[in-house]
């Protein structure tokens, strides 16, 4: 069975008012380019999802950095839009475009297209 992973923007505002759907092109280059064994990439209206294999494993954080750069570079615009910012004491700060939704309700229509989820 794949393991599909929905992502939405960060910022709840942008997610509002931005449509994926006409970052389709950007967000299947980036996603195929950081998961070339991906089984399916599909942009929804709030959310894009990617099916992944299960043996994909635990490698998957540094891909996910991967991707997040990539998108970043390819939609400078929405970057501005929607990015979050996260600063630390610790370390060096973070930008955050994009999260991994699980269990929400909102995610329904989008569930409806896959069978395995």
């Amino acid at each position: 069975m794949n393991c599909v992973l929905f992502y939405e923007l960060v910022s709840t505002s942008a997610r509002k008012e931005v449509d994926l759907r006409t970052q389709e092109l950007n967000i299947t280059q980036c996603a195929a380019y950081a998961f070339p064994e991906s089984k399916e990439i599909v942009v929804f209206k709030r959310f894009y999802a990617i099916s992944l294999p299960p043996d994909v494993g635990n490698d998957r954080s540094a891909r996910l950095r991967r991707l997040g750069r990539a998108l970043a570079s390819k939609m400078p615009g929405l970057c501005q839009e929607a990015m979050k910012h996260y600063g630390s004491k610790e370390g060096a700060a973070s930008s955050q475009l994009f999260r991994r939704v699980r269990g929400k309700k909102r995610l329904e229509v989008c569930k409806n297209y896959y069978d395995d989820v």
